[in-house]
């Protein structure tokens, strides 16, 4: 059955629906201040020991251009170069040398140029101490340590068998390293170390801290190395341009090399090809004796010359194809590539755009198979993407050879319509004497092969020139300086950075506790949940001796000083030591609302309970009965808590003889119930320890006893165990008029509150309504607990009317 509901039934709310103001935000804040302290502490240590233990990094920085020197050293001559223009239509190439300084072959030259800071580290002091190092063995040596005198410095090897004394500026001679130290370090710094690393963990160490950043619109590059000493990232980032330079220019040199040797080949081919023609003509003049002709002889012979020509051109160009075209299954790698170039190059099949653009093609699917199988972000060569530009290729260079086919097919086309024009021209004249037609044959064919030698020839000069030219696209513009000023963000910022972090943490922690708290905190989730008025907060006990004032609008009216709390009550008894205290306030508000409710005909036997312990039903009892006495109402408060009795203590009573004599052995009540010291208050302790507490309170004999009580007294408050505790606090409430439930806030949960009403509920229980006790200041002030507060005075203070 549903208990009644006798005292200002309010309909349900769902409280946590609402939202959260600020005043309640604060509240949740303060109430977990030891929780977000903790987590801030704890983030405030973690950012502090990771700024104690990281090390400062600096960062130099030298400044390059990547240009085509080479053409400009060379006065423009070099028009057919093999370097790769700086503009592309597929790629960027600044980008792709950006790559190539980046590369692992890059890092490796830069570690055997720079072995300080790379292959051997410096631990303990300045690295700029350190000159002249070398690696005398190629295997990593053991750690070298060293302690700095004033005019010395001792260097020691492994055991004390290595040690040594040597005066700086004098080269040593320790373990696999050479080296000289300049001078004692700054400061109190009296010891340090070297020690080697592999070449291959130098070289990671090289390209972890490389950066290129091309500046906008510019081909002005700054490269940068990080490193945790000053010195040794200026002489890294420096050794870093500098090996790129000169990579690049050996790498331009040896296309220029390889250019000049295909032309110098072709040359010496066509010279040898002059040389034929011109020893035939001598010797069919000699045999013919052949010395001139007249004017339209030689016209006549120059036409059917000139038609020879083009014929012997366009064999010649169809046999150099058709050996270009031979030798290229022969070949792979850079040598098929230079095949390629060379037929690409050829005459007759520079001037195809067909070809040009296929070859075009194959130049940028070769360019981006090299950006992803090389530099330090390279795939593997067996990657999806590397199979597919490799497909490309092969494809690409299989339409080069079909086009170069073409115009083989072109040329026969031609020689044939050039074989027919002769013929018509042979057969007028065949008049003419076939010598002369001879010698102008082979007049024709010297001259021919003499252009196409002083060809290759301008050719070959150009590519000597090339070669000779040491520049590569790299431009020095400005060299590294040594950092003055480590980067990244300061010590003290990081710091406050924790410190924000940490109050955020802890915030979050505090609100998403207050999230997974179900404990009832709100006198709303007292009517929303359990369905029950909520009569009264019960504020936390506060003793103090000063004299205090109460404010009502702008008049303070003088109260007398709070008594000390006597030895006969303690300072549970707050309506009695501080009868002005808002908790005190608290407890008559609470006895207000039990009197003038529409119960109060009925209500005159009250069991005082509360779901689970500690949650102050005791306190409330003994100080609601106090209330009453002072309204002038006869009251007897009886410890029905057989098993923890406190009532006695609180008014400082004998605890024998009590309720449990009483029942075990009938006689009239005023016999046991005793004055307490308050007017009109009585008390009955509950006695000794009854070895069956539950059968005694449920006897008839208890009932007859409460009714005597009832008979004799105005109210009779009952205090109980918790209801979860015991069966007692069902027993006597049935025995009574109502039951008030004491919850406290911020402890009590709601399933265990709700659990306890349905205990209540099933035997037929009265609830009346439940008190939430605040000791720990849990429920959010609006109003200072709707109470009047009293204003504290200092002694020498004057009184304001």
């Amino acid at each position: 059955a549903t208990p009644a509901v006798p005292v200002g039934a309010v309909e349900p709310s769902d409280p946590a629906g609402d939202s959260i103001d600020l005043k309640e935000s604060l509240a949740v804040l303060r109430r977990h201040l030891r929780l977000i302290a903790l987590v801030t502490i704890a983030t405030l240590g973690v950012t502090a020991y990771r700024v104690h233990r990281q090390r400062l990094r600096y960062e130099a920085t030298a400044v390059i251009r990547l240009v085509d020197a080479r053409r400009q050293l060379a006065g423009n001559l070099d028009n057919s170069a093999p370097t790769a223009p700086l503009t592309g239509a597929w790629t960027d190439p600044i980008q792709s040398q950006l790559q190539v300084l980046r590369s692992r072959a890059i890092a490796t030259s830069v570690v055997d140029s720079q072995p300080l800071g790379l292959r051997v580290q410096v631990a303990g002091f300045p690295a700029r101490l350190i000159e002249d190092l070398a690696l005398t063995v190629e295997t990593p040596a053991d750690t070298v340590w060293l302690a700095f005198q004033d005019h010395s410095v001792t260097v020691r090897v492994g055991d004390e068998s290595g040690v040594q004394h040597v005066a700086y500026g004098t080269p040593v001679q320790a373990g696999g390293l050479r080296f000289t130290v300049r001078g004692r370090p700054p400061g109190a710094v009296s010891r340090g170390y070297l020690y080697t690393i592999s070449e291959s963990a130098a070289a990671d160490l090289v390209q972890s801290g490389i950066r290129a950043r091309q500046r906008d619109r510019t081909d002005v590059v700054d490269v940068s190395y990080t490193a945790t000493d000053p010195y040794i990232a200026q002489q890294v980032a420096n050794a870093i341009v500098l090996a790129f330079q000169a990579t690049n220019a050996e790498r331009a040199q040896q296309q220029s090399r390889r250019r000049r040797v295909f032309v110098e080949a072709q040359l010496q081919q066509t010279d040898s090809l002059l040389r034929i023609a011109q020893d035939r003509l001598s010797e069919y003049r000699a045999a013919k004796q052949v010395y001139g002709s007249d004017a339209m002889l030689t016209a006549e012979q120059t036409g059917l010359l000139n038609l020879d020509v083009q014929r012997q051109e366009l064999m010649a160009n169809r046999q150099v194809y058709q050996s270009l075209l031979a030798e290229l299954p022969k070949r792979d790698g850079a040598a098929r590539q230079k095949t390629l170039r060379a037929l690409v190059a050829s005459p007759g099949i520079a001037d195809n755009p067909v070809v040009q653009s296929i070859y075009q093609q194959l130049v940028a699917y070769q360019t981006a198979l090299d950006s992803l199988t090389t530099g330090r972000w390279a795939l593997p060569a067996e990657s999806p993407d590397a199979q597919r530009l490799r497909t490309l290729i092969t494809g690409a260079e299989s339409q080069l050879v079909d086009a170069v086919e073409s115009q083989i097919t072109s040329l026969d086309a031609r020689i044939q319509a050039l074989d027919e024009l002769r013929a018509r021209n042979a057969a007028a004249l065949q008049q003419l004497p076939a010598t002369q037609a001879g010698e102008a044959r082979l007049v024709e064919q010297v001259e021919s092969t003499q252009r196409m030698a002083d060809e290759l020839r301008d050719e070959y000069q150009k590519a000597r020139i090339a070669e000779a030219v040491e520049a590569g696209q790299v431009e020095i513009v400005d060299l590294a300086r040594p950092p003055y000023a480590p980067i990244g963000t300061s010590r003290r910022t990081r710091l406050l950075t924790g410190l924000i972090l940490g109050l955020l943490l802890g915030t979050g922690a505090a609100f998403l506790v207050e999230r997974l708290n179900t404990a009832i905190r709100r006198r709303e989730e007292i009517e929303s949940y359990l369905q029950v008025p909520g009569l009264a907060i019960i504020p936390r006990i506060a003793s103090s001796t000063q004299p205090r004032r109460l404010r009502v609008g702008h008049v303070s009216l003088p109260l007398p000083p709070r008594r000390l709390a006597s030895r006969a009550n303690g300072n549970s008894l707050v309506t009695v030591s501080d009868v002005q205290s808002t908790t005190a306030e608290a407890f008559r508000t609470l006895r207000t609302n039990l009197i003038f409710s529409q119960a109060v005909q009925t209500l005159r036997t009250i069991v005082i309970t509360s779901p689970s312990p500690q949650d102050g039903k005791t306190t409330t009892a003994a100080n609601l009965a106090v209330t009453f006495a002072q309204q002038g109402m006869r009251v007897v408060i009886v410890d029905c808590d057989l098993r923890r009795a406190r009532l006695h203590h609180l008014f400082r009573l004998s605890r024998t003889p009590g309720l449990t004599h009483l029942l075990l052995d009938p006689q009239h009540p005023d016999g046991f119930v005793r004055a307490t010291g308050v007017e009109n208050l009585f008390a009955l302790p509950a006695g000794e320890i009854p070895p069956n507490p539950s059968e005694l309170l449920g006897g008839a004999q208890m009932r007859a006893v409460v009714e005597r009580l009832n008979s004799e007294y105005d109210i009779v408050i009952l205090d109980t165990p918790p209801v979860h505790v015991a069966a007692d606090a069902l027993i006597l409430g049935a025995l009574s008029d109502g039951v008030i439930l004491v919850l406290r806030a911020g402890r009590t949960d709601r399933a265990e509150a709700q659990h306890a009403l349905q205990r209540l509920a099933a035997v037929g229980v009265r609830v009346v309504g439940a008190v939430l006790n605040d000791p720990d200041h849990k429920v959010p002030q609006y109003g200072g607990y709707y109470y009047y507060e009293y204003e504290t005075t200092d002694a020498s203070e004057p009184e304001r009317a």
